[in-house]
């Protein structure tokens, strides 16, 4: 008899932390062989992906707004744990998912891809545009497979009622280079916690000419015990939605209107964490804006989405 398993929320980042060739992909380049290593502790199945690149001065000085053009002419292909191409070729990124699967809206694959503990995703990649791609990363989103209690994993007591809640999430002044460890996020004592969704935080406006954005904030979220649930940071654009008003997608060289689910909605955490009540998670923070975004410290707020759970 096969023992039951245990589904635990993971997203694997293939980024310049990963290979160094990302961080600056030439127009024209050819780069194979890029390697995501898979953790040796589980198993892990892809449900979906993401792509994104560093936000661009320069668009912002065009367009005045945030843009991911650079990523127009990358083309890619990847494989499976057999080193099984999953495309006969390679195909344009921004003909494969809505918005580079950023904004809470991962290509989903499906039926989900296993690979098991230690094994190789390989990606191809050609760039056709014409110009440089800055810190191009890929986002592997999907789940590890535990044998039953080998990781904590609270669930919902045999006899139940919910109300849909969500915790706001201040962070006070958060700097433009700075990486804040250890942040805890404690649920309240009256009930437990079920964490589903998460909502980005809104750009920030001066006038109507020049923005203020915070350009390049990125969580890595951990249970009470620190074990995290990605290997590198999450940029706020990739793991959650967005709660920019008007809502906009800053996708090639304008921003577009929404469609689909878009940055209204939620990104979603599957499978969903569950926090019982007094219990806490731990997350770190990171900034890196740079030249691009606010060139000063900035308080925001980011919403985590689910509901409280009281048992009966």
């Amino acid at each position: 008899m096969t023992p039951p398993l245990q589904q635990r929320h993971f997203d694997y980042v293939l980024g310049p932390n990963q290979d160094s060739r990302l961080a600056s992909v030439a127009a024209g380049a050819v780069i194979e062989e890029i390697l995501l290593n898979t953790d040796g502790d589980a198993p892990f199945v892809l449900t979906g992906r993401a792509v994104r690149c560093a936000y661009n001065s320069s668009d912002i000085a065009r367009t005045g707004a945030l843009s991911q053009s650079a990523l127009q002419g990358l083309k890619t292909r990847w494989t499976g744990p057999n080193r099984d191409y999953r495309q006969q070729t390679f195909l344009r990124e921004s003909l494969q998912m809505v918005y580079y699967g950023q904004f809470g809206n991962p290509k989903p694959i499906v039926p989900g891809i296993l690979y098991p503990p230690r094994s190789v995703l390989r990606l191809d990649l050609k760039h056709t545009g014409a110009n440089a791609i800055t810190n191009l990363t890929f986002y592997w989103r999907g789940y590890k497979l535990y044998p039953e209690g080998a990781v904590p994993a609270y669930t919902y007591p045999k006899r139940l009622a919910s109300q849909t809640f969500s915790y706001p999430v201040f962070v006070s002044q958060l700097g433009v280079s700075e990486t804040r460890l250890n942040q805890i996020f404690t649920c309240k004592p009256d009930a437990d916690f079920v964490l589903r969704a998460g909502q980005g935080m809104t750009p920030l406006l001066i006038g109507t000419q020049s923005p203020r954005v915070l350009a390049e904030v990125a969580i890595r979220l951990r249970d009470h015990q620190k074990n995290p649930y990605s290997n590198d940071y999450i940029p706020f654009d990739i793991l959650f939605g967005t709660g920019a008003f008007p809502q906009v997608i800053p996708l090639e060289t304008v921003s577009v209107s929404p469609f689909g689910t878009g940055p209204g909605q939620p990104g979603l955490f599957y499978p969903e964490i569950y926090v019982p009540k007094n219990h806490q998670l731990v997350y770190d923070l990171q900034r890196a804006d740079g030249a691009v975004g606010s060139n000063q410290a900035e308080d925001f707020t980011f919403n985590v989405i689910g509901a409280k759970v009281f048992e009966k």
